[in-house]
């Protein structure tokens, strides 16, 4: 007597992939940051030309008085790390 089988065998597996578990593992991960991101996004586009350019001159106040005192701006590559 000869098995039946009830699917075909062409049809596609539809279980999950190592590649498509590990983006869904990262998503997760990074949900609470992608969260704060939304919030950051919004803030900015809710933002007037006149209050992004008091911004602007905020930040550019702030790092001139941190060079004043002495500090100093390092830019590091992409994929590299500063010891």
């Amino acid at each position: 007597m000869t098995e039946m089988n009830d699917y075909d065998e062409n049809t596609e597996d539809s279980a999950v992939d190592d590649d498509e578990a590990k983006a869904a593992e990262d998503g997760a991960d990074n949900e609470e940051s992608s969260a704060a991101n939304d919030i950051d996004l919004a803030e900015a586009e809710s933002l007037t030309v006149t209050a992004k350019q008091k911004q602007r001159q905020a930040l550019e106040d702030e790092v001139a008085a941190f060079l004043a005192r002495g500090g100093r701006i390092v830019e590091v590559p992409p994929g590299e790390h500063e010891d």
